[in-house]
């Protein structure tokens, strides 16, 4: 038996292959490409590191409109900085000629939009300057001298009328002064990466078997 094509009937059959091919294909990168999106943002949330910094993650595929037979995705944080920190166990050290970072203990008040105030602002609020002590392995202690508030969620300054209640004035924590910080490493981005091109792969035979 005998089967002959003409060249016409080979180039459709060539264009059919393609594009079973290029749609296999970039629906394959679309479905592991969100799928290891989720990945990393479920990686976020599991180090403690909060739902916000999760979403920063975002993804892309090329070409977004049409298929192609080579399909690229996209994944990147609107927070690459916080997220490279954790990512790699960044060491953190004071900028502009400073010898401290100071981290705030939970007695310094909050500002507005939830973030607690710098030592500036402690300073201005509490209308003293920070008492230092030396603290172990390098570290300062920064104090002011205030009385609990009445609600007893915070402190307030000890102003005469407040002492005149016979409320009592305490040295109180405000912060810690480090020279320098170690952040942990929280996230694995590379094992991501690498499952995400694992499962690329086998996605892709998958759909281009089920065509």
């Amino acid at each position: 038996m005998r089967v002959t094509a003409g060249f016409g009937d080979l180039r459709l059959l060539a264009d059919d292959i393609e594009g079973d091919v290029a749609g296999a294909a970039t629906e394959a990168m679309r479905e592991t490409t969100y799928k290891a999106l989720l990945t990393l943002r479920r990686q976020v949330v599991s180090a403690g590191l909060g739902q916000r910094l999760a979403n920063t993650w975002r993804d892309r595929v090329y070409p977004e409109q049409r298929r192609s037979m080579n399909p690229s995705g996209y994944i990147w944080s609107n927070a690459p900085d916080i997220i490279d920190a954790f990512g790699r166990g960044a060491q953190i050290v004071p900028l502009a000629g400073r010898r401290y970072l100071a981290i705030p203990s939970d007695n310094v008040p909050r500002r507005r939009g939830a973030k607690r105030m710098t030592p500036f602002e402690v300073e201005n609020a509490f209308n003293q300057d920070l008492t230092f002590l030396r603290g172990k392995n390098g570290r300062v202690l920064a104090f002011v001298e205030a009385v609990r508030s009445r609600n007893r969620r915070g402190y307030r300054p000890g102003t005469k009328g407040r002492l005149a209640q016979g409320r009592q004035l305490d040295r109180i924590l405000m912060f810690t002064l480090v020279p320098t910080i170690r952040m942990p490493k929280l996230l694995d981005i590379d094992d991501v990466a690498a499952s995400w091109a694992a499962n690329f792969e086998a996605r892709f035979l998958f759909r281009l078997g089920a065509r």
